[in-house]
């Protein structure tokens, strides 16, 4: 099949890639918006907070909501980039995965089982817990954002049916047309599907919840915000944006001021909805991924974030090089700033906070994204930090041996 009937990049060898800088920074700031999410969380439903300050932390948690999709549009857009035309068979690219992604998500599985085993006063283990131990590692509940590596690792699993499909799309759309009609075409597809995921989504939110079934049907249906089909849109557009990088890029820059006014528009919406369905007491699960509305205000957002990084960083600053550095330590950061916050609230639970939870919230994901990055960067440098940080540990100790032998050479 030749390059142009594809809507995959050529098939360079996967390690000849470029690092893609913009991607970096919406690594950055995903994570940054994943602590600031989770701080808001926990200071919104305390007795002691004023209305004012719940509304306002209210409207901060939606213009944030992007961080874990960014991550789901990440995945599908690395993947493609490096692994979508490559000859290279996946099954040792799976393996790798496995020790970056799962083996880390297993070993903080374990320690936030142990941190609140012993913060309940409970012994690790009684008679019973072993099969809630069990499922810690299926659907976790102790580490409760763990729940994102066992959604996004079912991507890795399924990948190869998500290159067979661009492979045969490609065939069907990219023969004789020049890359611009393809990636038009690209484009269309690309919009039917996000027709039917906003159906999904609208299903998932307004009748899934009544839907009356047993057995299997009625496990996947109470799981569903585990698993990959429910988050299926953001790892396609990412796919295209891996596979077409040149074209995504013109097209995100080009469409800027109206994914930005989109954004506008449905965080209006759905701060209207919070507000309104939320009642005397503001109450985020009201705004649930899986729901329409969420669907639209994080696409345009992310495809305005994705502007907003295109023009950032052709210029040099503290700004850029400090999303860039959460960038390269945000898995490991991510795995480990839930039990720095299960500390802090230790602290902070005890204190009369009324009239400071906005601040309060803010703070408290400044220190808990500075310490959390300082952690993944300290256990990086430490032998077998990569089976905590995945695989930040391998590139950190990667690129100080070759500091070491550029120095002896």
């Amino acid at each position: 099949m030749s390059a142009t009937a594809s809507p995959l990049p050529p098939g360079e060898p996967h390690s000849s890639r470029k690092r893609v800088d913009e991607w970096g920074l919406l690594r950055g700031l995903s994570f940054l918006a994943i602590v600031l999410q989770h701080s808001v969380g926990e200071y919104i439903y305390r007795s002691d907070i004023l209305y004012p300050d719940a509304v306002t932390l209210g409207l901060l948690y939606h213009l944030i909501r992007y961080g874990t999709l960014t991550f789901v549009f990440l995945a599908g857009a690395i993947l493609f980039y490096q692994y979508g035309r490559s000859a290279k068979k996946y099954g040792p690219v799976l393996l790798k995965r496995i020790g970056d992604i799962y083996v880390p998500f297993a070993s903080w599985t374990l320690l936030y089982w142990i941190a609140v085993q012993r913060l309940s006063g409970n012994p690790l283990f009684r008679a019973g817990d072993l099969p809630v131990f069990l499922q810690q590692f299926i659907a976790p509940t102790y580490g409760y954002h763990l729940w994102f590596v066992v959604m996004i690792f079912q991507f890795y699993l399924v990948f190869p049916l998500f290159r067979w499909a661009a492979d045969r799309i490609g065939r069907r759309t990219g023969a004789g047309r020049s890359d611009t009609s393809r990636f038009r075409r690209i484009a269309l597809l690309t919009a039917l599907l996000a027709i039917g995921y906003g159906w999904l989504m609208f299903l998932s939110y307004y009748r899934m919840p009544v839907w009356q079934t047993s057995g299997v049907w009625n496990t996947l249906l109470a799981y569903r915000t585990y698993e990959f089909p429910y988050y299926l849109f953001y790892f396609v557009l990412g796919g295209v944006c891996g596979a077409h990088l040149d074209r995504f890029r013109a097209f995100a820059l080009k469409i800027l001021p109206w994914s930005t006014l989109a954004f506008i528009g449905m965080y209006l919406w759905m701060n209207r909805d919070l507000l309104q369905g939320s009642g005397e007491h503001i109450n985020l699960n009201y705004s649930t991924y899986l729901k329409p509305t969420s669907f639209l205000a994080v696409t345009a957002q992310i495809l305005m974030l994705y502007g907003w990084a295109l023009l950032l960083q052709q210029h040099e600053g503290r700004l850029k090089k400090w999303l860039l550095l959460c960038g390269k330590y945000s898995f490991g950061a991510y795995l480990s700033h839930a039990m720095i916050l299960m500390v802090i609230a230790l602290f902070t639970r005890n204190w009369d906070l009324t009239g400071w939870h906005v601040a309060a919230s803010v703070l408290t994901a400044l220190v808990v994204a500075l310490l959390s990055q300082l952690i993944c960067a300290g256990l990086t440098r430490v032998p077998g930090g990569r089976w905590l940080t995945g695989g930040a540990g391998k590139k950190a100790r990667d690129a100080k041996l070759l500091k070491r032998t550029k120095s002896a050479v």
